[in-house]
């Protein structure tokens, strides 16, 4: 299982349901309650958002973000800090980060946050989906 993390509108939700749909079992790729509260905070009317809701639940598995994530965020923060990055990823990425190391998954995305954090924070794994061949 891997935390997914995409920067989500239609488009992008529907090439995952077509790449996902095609590869993996429901479950095999995991979403955290961040990445989920950002992808439905992007419907633009409440049937989107039905839409999306339940586009979410055929597709992911929920990974649960752990009770001591803030405490990994704010030494992530500073570590950023040290080497100059801390302005590299937005809080919601860092708590994302969090679980994924918590859980010891891969964070699949679509932007060049994580890749920075990874090379400051070796604990990080992440796959830039623009760079996979399939």
């Amino acid at each position: 299982m891997s935390v997914t993390n995409v920067d989500v509108d239609d488009d992008v939700l529907a090439e995952a349901a077509k790449l996902l749909g095609a590869t993996t079992k429901k479950g095999a790729v995991g979403i955290c309650e961040p990445t989920r509260a950002e992808i439905l905070f992007s419907a633009t009317h409440a049937d989107h958002r039905e839409k999306l809701d339940e586009t979410i639940s055929d597709l992911f598995g929920t990974v649960r973000v752990p009770k001591d994530a803030w405490r990994w965020v704010e030494t992530a923060q500073y570590q950023l800090t040290q080497k100059g990055q801390h302005r590299a990823a937005a809080v919601i990425d860092l708590l994302i980060c969090a679980t994924a190391v918590h859980h010891g998954l891969t964070i699949l995305h679509r932007d060049n946050d994580f890749a920075t954090v990874a090379r400051v924070l070796q604990e990080v794994e992440q796959q830039d989906v623009r760079h996979v061949r399939g």
